[in-house]
């Protein structure tokens, strides 16, 4: 009798995968990072996945990898309580639970955890992005200095890749030494090069994405900046400078915020 049931479920199985119902071994939330407003994930068993973070009526929505490689999320919505929910591609656009966790965020400093690294600003000590800031900013103690210095480099250093433009494929994630290597890319990739810099020399800085009529076609991404001792954050488009500064060297670095339309923030 036991042999009967194994062998039917070991059919079972097989006509799961030959269906094309992925198998997933399991998924993993990490909450050490908490305390810095970031939950890493992982999750192993192939195909695609995505996570949706949730705080209230609000939702962000990510692609992760399916190879068990954790990544990092920020929870930028504020303090309170979040639903982190995992979920695999069954076919087309539909998708099926794997799992969730709610958890609670209670930050001393709101702004810890645009210092983090993450999924899509991901940086540690050991990356060349970094070592550049460093070299970058060495001698500079003022925050707002070395944002200026930083800002300085990328827009005289790097070029627009209209052909990565066209050719780009949804899901893409920057990153950030491959971007200071070839000192091209689009706006997805200055954004994230430039805020990483900054978080690696403790300079709270957002990776945004929305619309820019003014600046831009389309949708777009830019960074803001904390500026301490007014208490605010500063719009900073880095894509857009660097495509002006060789025929309007006085280019203002600070924009106005009320010509750029937030829809995400990192």
């Amino acid at each position: 009798m036991k042999r009967g049931i194994l062998i039917c479920m070991m059919i079972s199985l097989i006509l799961l995968l030959v269906g094309g119902v992925q198998v997933f071994a399991g998924q993993s939330f990490n909450m050490d990072n908490l305390d810095k407003g970031v939950i890493g994930i992982s999750c192993d068993g192939g195909g695609k996945i995505k996570v949706i973070i949730q705080k209230g009526d609000k939702k962000y929505t990510y692609d992760i990898n399916s190879e068990g490689r954790q990544e990092e999320f920020p929870l930028q919505l504020g303090n309170g309580s979040y639903k982190v929910s995992v979920f695999a591609n069954t076919s087309g656009n539909a998708y099926r639970l794997l799992s969730s966790k709610d958890i609670s965020v209670k930050l001393e400093n709101s702004n810890e955890v645009f210092l983090t690294s993450i999924q899509n600003i991901n940086w540690n000590v050991d990356s060349k992005a970094v070592a550049k800031a460093v070299e970058l900013t060495k001698d500079i103690k003022d925050p707002k200095q070395k944002a200026t210095k930083l800002w300085d480099y990328m827009v005289k250093n790097n070029s627009y890749d209209f052909e990565k433009l066209s050719t780009v494929l949804p899901g893409y994630i920057p990153i950030i030494d491959r971007t200071l290597e070839e000192k091209k890319g689009i706006c997805y990739d200055f954004s994230s090069l430039y805020a990483a810099m900054l978080r690696s020399q403790g300079q709270p800085a957002k990776l945004v994405k929305g619309y820019a009529p003014k600046n831009a076609s389309g949708y777009h991404a830019w960074n803001e900046v904390y500026d301490k001792e007014k208490g605010e954050w500063l719009v900073i488009d880095t894509t857009y400078d660097l495509q002006v500064i060789g025929r309007n060297p006085k280019v203002e670095m600070i924009k106005k915020t009320e010509n750029f339309n937030k829809v995400y923030e990192y």
